[in-house]
């Protein structure tokens, strides 16, 4: 018997976090006096905070420092921690949604954020027991766009399927995510504003988490990483 398997990024495919994210990463920088543009920023905003950190340090041209990039990362969470305090918005009709697809496949998170920061919006939105199991940053290492993170997923879940053959499927807001995906073997979905040069490297686009129907999910399990229907 065939399993579907949603694996969900909680980034831009569930919240929208990009502009409290830019944000929490100028404010930790800065204390640097380091003042990273938009431009380079964006790229990085599909990596953990502690590799966006460490890029843009980069890119400001400072000097390699796991010290430094350490405090960053410590700054940048606590910055992004008390904005999203502050409110932080879900994707349209995520609950709906996430019930729908929940009814014909096991739906997992597989995260580049912190549990704190997952847990603290999935709680206030009501939609954390429809996730399981739940991949944070902190759960394995090393995390996304590492390969690791998707099959520790997948191997929580085959442990309560034993036998069966899992059709997994993963949902991406950032290009690196999506190559990432690939990577593991896994066929993936763009969700959000994606450049059609980005987008045409999933095997499906769409435009917000809602337009994920059951039926689109069915015509897509079992499509090769890579490979578009």
């Amino acid at each position: 018997m065939d399993v579907p398997v949603l694996l969900l990024e909680f980034e831009g495919v569930l919240a929208d976090t990009a502009a409290i994210r830019r944000d929490a990463l100028r404010e930790s920088l800065a204390v640097e006096s380091l003042f990273p543009s938009d431009d380079a920023i964006a790229p990085v905003l599909g990596y953990t905070t502690e590799e966006a950190v460490r890029r843009l340090r980069r890119a400001c041209g400072a000097a390699d420092d796991e010290t430094a990039v350490e405090l960053g990362r410590l700054r940048a969470e606590r910055a992004f921690a008390a904005r999203a305090g502050k409110g932080i918005a879900v994707q349209p009709r995520v609950r709906e949604t996430l019930e729908s697809l929940a009814s014909h496949a096991r739906v997992a998170l597989v995260t580049r954020a912190s549990r704190r920061e997952v847990e603290f919006v999935l709680d206030l939105a009501g939609i954390a027991g429809v996730l399981r199991p739940i991949i944070a940053v902190e759960d394995v290492s090393p995390g996304k766009p590492s390969r690791a993170p998707w099959l520790a997923a997948l191997a929580r879940i085959a442990q309560l399927f034993p036998g069966q053959t899992l059709k997994p499927l993963a949902i991406e807001d950032h290009l690196v995510g999506v190559r990432a995906a690939h990577e593991a073997g896994i066929p993936v979905v763009a969700v959000g504003a994606f450049p059609a040069h980005e987008a045409v490297e999933a095997d499906a686009w769409v435009e917000q988490f809602a337009d994920l129907t059951v039926e689109r999910v069915r015509a897509l399990s079992g499509v090769g990483a890579g490979g578009r229907r």
